[in-house]
């Protein structure tokens, strides 16, 4: 399926986007953690600045012009999928931990990842990034080879 081009773009508080796109998906998306996890988009921590986005002349993509920020189409569409919980639901997660038998250390040891991420996913606290899903899918697959 092709990632379609954003229609329109608001912000409806904080750190929130409300993006729709051209094929009728409609999604609320969280920047706090992209904005936090990266210095070069301090400026976006300013709520009159993250309030200027912009849908850009296009529609491939958002921007803020004044700070030359931008994301595309298809990385916001991910962002909206791993916080939907639709990349890999924290079901499907647990589900493959048990399957494999593994404790919290085990899964955390065999993904690269800390305990406390592992919990942060099993609870749904935290999406489940596609990353993620492909490395399960990646052990699975050496798994059974």
């Amino acid at each position: 399926m092709s990632i379609g081009k954003i229609d329109s773009v608001v912000t409806p508080g904080g750190t929130r986007l409300a993006v729709q796109w051209d094929d009728g998906r409609r999604a609320e998306i969280d920047l706090a953690g992209v904005i936090a996890g990266h210095a070069a988009l301090a400026a976006l921590a300013d709520p009159d600045v993250f309030a200027g986005v912009q849908r850009a002349a296009d529609g491939w993509s958002i921007e803020w012009p004044p700070c030359g920020i931008d994301f595309g189409a298809a990385q916001l569409r991910r962002w909206a999928d791993e916080q939907a919980g639709e990349t890999m639901p924290a079901a499907d997660f647990r589900g493959w931990i048990e399957r494999h038998e593994m404790t919290l250390e085990v899964a955390a040891a065999a993904l690269g990842l800390s305990r406390r991420t592992i919990a942060y996913y099993l609870s749904g606290e935290q999406p489940v990034p596609k990353t993620v899903m492909l490395a399960t899918e990646g052990f699975d697959a050496r798994a059974a080879a």
